[in-house]
């Protein structure tokens, strides 16, 4: 008799993308439903044996770093991802619009922007908006910053 299968089926993978979800939040939430732990390659795999992975679109216009794993799931990283999504036409549900609306408004009154250290523990990090490098459409810093540690 075979193992239960723990990847979630075409139908479930196929609503999970249109929710906007990615691999790793896929994963999280098999994990949330079922118990049971699945690896992001796993759902990565998954989308490919069904045919449902297309180029990925990594929106390098709002997120220009090669991200690590670690920071991932980071609040500005989710925020510019949201931005990229509107911007190649996708749609937000209203919890996402109001959480972006809010993170923009923000980063207007504090005039801020996003930063990436790919060396630090926190990873992004909001910056005076004076440091912004590039005419883009999202309110980042291109090159890398590297923080000092703080004693």
């Amino acid at each position: 008799m075979a193992p239960p299968t723990l990847v979630p089926d075409k139908n479930t993978l196929i609503h999970w993308t249109e929710e906007g979800l990615t691999h790793q939040e896929m994963a999280d939430r098999v994990y949330e439903q079922s118990g049971n732990r699945v690896t992001r390659t796993a759902i990565s795999a998954a989308m490919a044996r069904y045919g449902l992975s297309k180029d990925g679109n990594r929106y390098k216009d709002y997120i220009p770093w090669r991200v690590k794993v670690m920071h991932a799931k980071g609040y500005p990283v989710r925020m510019l991802r949201l931005m990229g999504r509107v911007a190649d036409g996708g749609k937000l549900n209203d919890v996402e619009r109001s959480a972006l609306d809010r993170w923009l408004e923000q980063m207007a009154d504090n005039k801020t922007i996003v930063a990436y250290d790919p060396d630090s523990d926190q990873g992004f990090h909001y910056i005076d908006k004076k440091f912004k490098d590039n005419r883009g459409p999202a309110p980042i810093r291109r090159k890398e910053i590297h923080v000092e540690a703080q004693p």
